[in-house]
């Protein structure tokens, strides 16, 4: 009997028009309540002169006023044939490095035919169940390499010689080169989930071993609608910041924390959206900054380098609140307040938003911006700078700065600094120089937690030309060190601080470093020596919230770990190992077509995976084919692969720990 249902997709399409509405001669030109740009709009409408209202979302590509150099003639290519939006843009913040590729929604469903972008060959394919999953690399006759990732399954040619290596090396996760020639247009692989998160498709396009190309601006089919979004803006002259939101912006003002000086500092926090309802932020391609008529800034992103990547800490500022929408983007150019500013972004599709601004002490109807996410401690990341969280004064918490010899140089910061602005760790060392250590307490209806606290925050300063640190401190009884070296150099000659303190949560106690997502060029070298729990070092996931065991560490008392960025470490002990679930049938695609497969859950609270061939299944000395599934952890056996029903397997599973689980199952019936 067929047991399949066939799925039925759908296509939403949302249409957004931009641009300025037909403006008559009797509408009022109101400066105070239309942005700069509207106004000029609306006074040149009553002198008669017509208004472009160009619909952005009909634009195959930007106007060549708006193109790079690097912009590369149009490649029509559709990889589904059908419409998908974007989720996620080229050069998307990805943490330690910029996405370098574009993501396709496929509507949660798995198994959508994807064709060849020309005539070429498969290079390459790989199979893993993290990163970009099961990846097919396909060089196309004009020497680009189009990259393929996530994928549920490849072409019956491909899979017959993936599952050859597999079998033949008795491994899960393998490389295969099949060198099989598809022509444009043919189907080449099937969408899926593999590696990580929900259905999707992830293409990028390389040039070189170091080189990646937007796919955008090789004319394949970017749906976009929704022109960029403006969150906010900061500046600051060493540790003075102010912020301003969009709604000031538009109204021609931005907040400057320092009265007419110059060498200001600034970032926007900009995101895109492809559609409605705006899930998903993603990336700009463009962003310009111009003093009157004098271009100061511009970053394009049409291009990347693989060298290059970890530049981006210092284009994107890292901030507590990384996993909302937008990234804060550097604007690298001398700025001084006395000047009226026009700033541009576009869009891989071509749209455009503009605001002109001038600077100011303060701005009218200007709101607040959120500068935390899942932060329980008062000192936080923002702008990849140490904060202390001074608005909790308002709710009871008490500040101290401390000497290092943890003597009181000030017992009650609260009174120095305003509650109500955004306090960098630095302002506080300006102000106190000897400050080592901020001691902070609250009771238990103060913290909403349930219990008080009294906690030290140890505190590091150095300068912006400074690029090694050796720093070891003591919180009560634990004993940390750390060795940084390339620490990405600053002109910024203001204080910057390190910052680490303890936290914990129902389970864990965990130690955090400030400021997050601060990524060296060299290497950070964190040891915990933690008399009353040696157990083995973890890392906090900052959007998963969850922990990641170090791979790279030392030690049996004193543990430690390497890396190269800031994370929050914790001694865990992990008693519990993998446990495996109860098997089940289900579907999977296989070859572009629908198979029976066994699943087998798999649960583990801390130590998790590291690879697919941690994965052993066997009916009896037959070695049987395994995928594991990331997300939901659960392992993929295909039916035709397994013996008939009733019959015994045995599964093994080896952990980050290198503790293996062992189970004997029967394979059920369908």
């Amino acid at each position: 009997m067929d047991r399949f249902t066939k799925i039925s997709s759908f296509i939403l399409t949302v249409g957004c028009v931009f641009g300025i509405a037909a403006t008559t001669a009797e509408t009022s030109c109101d400066a105070s309540k239309m942005d700069a740009f509207a106004y000029e709009d609306c006074i040149a409408a009553q002198r008669g002169v017509k208004i472009d209202n160009t619909d952005f979302s009909e634009r195959a590509a930007p106007p060549p006023e708006l193109v790079s150099e690097s912009y590369v003639e149009p490649f029509k290519y559709d990889p589904f044939q059908r419409d998908a939006y974007l989720t996620s843009s080229f050069g998307e913040n990805r943490g330690t490095r910029y996405h370098a590729g574009i993501d396709y929604s496929t509507e949660m469903e798995e198994g959508w035919p994807i064709f060849a972008p020309e005539n070429g060959y498969v290079k390459e394919v790989q199979t893993s169940p993290f990163g970009y999953g099961k990846v097919m690399y396909f060089e196309g006759n004009s020497g680009k390499t189009w990259v393929f990732a996530h994928q549920s399954s490849f072409t019956p040619a491909v899979e017959n010689a993936v599952r050859q290596k597999q079998y033949a090396t008795k491994s899960n996760d393998v490389t295969v080169k099949p060198n099989i020639r598809f022509r444009k247009g043919a189907p080449l692989t099937y969408s899926g989930s593999t590696g990580i998160g929900n259905p999707h498709l992830h293409l990028e396009v390389r040039l070189n071993k170091d080189e990646i190309v937007s796919p955008c601006q090789l004319g394949v089919k970017c749906l976009d609608t929704i022109a960029p979004q403006i969150f906010g803006v900061a500046v600051w002259q060493g540790n003075n910041l102010s912020l301003t939101t969009d709604q000031a912006l538009r109204n021609g003002c931005a907040e400057t924390p320092v009265k007419n000086e110059f060498n200001l500092s600034m970032a926007i926090k900009i995101a895109d959206y492809s559609r409605e309802p705006k899930e998903n932020p993603m990336a700009i391609r463009r962003l310009e900054l111009w003093r009157y008529d004098e271009k100061i800034y511009s970053k394009v992103m049409d291009k990347l380098s693989y060298r290059k990547m970890l530049d981006i800490r210092n284009e994107l500022l890292w901030a507590e609140e990384a996993d909302t929408a937008g990234d804060w983007h550097y604007i690298n150019a001398k700025i001084g307040p006395i000047s009226t500013y026009r700033l541009e972004i576009e869009d891989f599709s071509g749209h455009i938003t503009k605001r002109e601004f001038s600077f100011h002490h303060s701005c009218k109807n200007n709101g607040t911006i959120k500068l935390v996410q899942n932060q329980t401690s008062p000192v936080y990341t923002f702008l990849s700078k140490s904060m202390l969280d001074m608005y909790r004064c308002e709710s009871g918490y008490s500040f101290a700065a401390l000497d290092k010899n943890e003597q009181v140089i000030n017992g009650d910061l609260c009174k120095i600094f305003n509650h109500n602005k955004p306090t960098t760790i630095g302002k506080i060392i300006e102000v106190f120089p000897e400050t080592k250590f901020i001691r902070y307490s609250a009771s238990a209806a103060a913290t909403g937690t349930g219990r008080s606290v009294n906690e030290l925050i140890s505190v590091y300063s150095f300068t912006g030309f400074q690029n090694n640190i050796n720093w070891h401190t003591q919180i009560g009884d634990v004993g940390i060190s750390q060795k940084i070296s390339g620490i990405p150099v600053v002109s910024d000659t203001s204080r910057r601080v390190l910052a680490v303190t303890r936290n914990q949560t129902d389970s864990v106690d965990y130690f955090e470093f400030h400021p997050k997502g601060m990524q060296f060029y060299g290497k950070w070298e964190v040891c915990i020596d933690n008399p009353n729990n040696p157990a083995p070092l973890y890392w906090l996931g900052e959007t998963t919230r969850r922990w990641f065991y170090f791979d790279k560490q030392t030690g049996s008392k004193k543990r430690c770990a390497t890396t190269n960025e800031l994370r929050d470490v914790a001694n865990i002990t992990d008693n519990d190992g993998i446990t495996l679930g109860f098997p089940y049938w289900s579907e999977v695609f296989f070859a572009g077509e629908r198979k029976l497969a066994l699943k087998i859950p798999l649960f583990s609270k801390y130590a998790g995976v590291p690879n697919g061939n941690s994965i052993t299944v066997k009916a009896g000395n037959k070695w049987i084919a395994a995928e594991y599934d990331s997300e939901p952890r659960e392992i993929v056996i295909l039916g035709d692969d397994l013996p008939e029903v009733g019959a015994s397997i045995t599964v093994q599973v080896t952990d980050e720990l290198k503790r293996k689980t062992i189970k004997e199952f029967d394979v059920p019936g369908i």
